[in-house]
This record gives structure tokens, sequence and C-alpha cells, in this order.
């Protein structure tokens, strides 16, 4: 805050006065309402296309869980029935 003076501070409020005059303006209405209409338009497209990204994540961590799942049974049931699968760990 102490790089901008006084300098700054009319700049700023020349520039919002600007910017209030350009608002009341018939011709700005026409112009704020359609980049309104576009950010709208993109605010739905995108999330649209987040929805479905998070239904596939979703769909992916659930077969990737069955998967695990599956894949540590497996590996149990392979097992010897003893302490087998730990015993190299300790050694």
């Amino acid at each position: 805050m102490a790089r901008f003076g006084w300098k700054s501070f009319i700049g700023g409020v020349l520039l919002g006065s600007v910017g209030l005059e350009l608002m009341r303006d018939k011709g700005a209405d026409k112009v704020f309402t359609a980049i309104g209409t576009g950010v709208l338009v993109a605010k739905d497209w995108v999330m649209e296309r987040v929805e479905k990204v998070s239904l596939r994540a979703t769909d992916i961590y659930a077969d990737a869980k069955v998967k695990a799942d599956a894949y540590l049974e497996k590996k149990k049931s392979s097992c010897c029935g003893e302490d087998c699968c730990s015993r190299g760990q300790d050694d």
C-alpha cells in the first residue's frame, strides 16, 4: 500500500467515475446484458462438464475398489493358512 500514492488514488477515482458514466448509458445496458448472458451460458457449460467428469471419476473409483478388493481376497486365499505372508517381512 505504501507504493501507491495520491496519483493512484486520483486515477482510481477517475476510472470509477468513467465506469459509472458508462453504466448510465442506455447502450451499455445491451452490452452488459450480452456479457452477463455469455457468462451464464459458459457457467452452465462448465458445470455440465464438471458433473460428467465427477460421475465418471466416481465410476472409475468404484471399479478400482472392486478390483483391488478382489485382488487382495485372492492373495489372502492363496496363502498357506499360517502367518506366511508376513514371515518374509520380519526376517
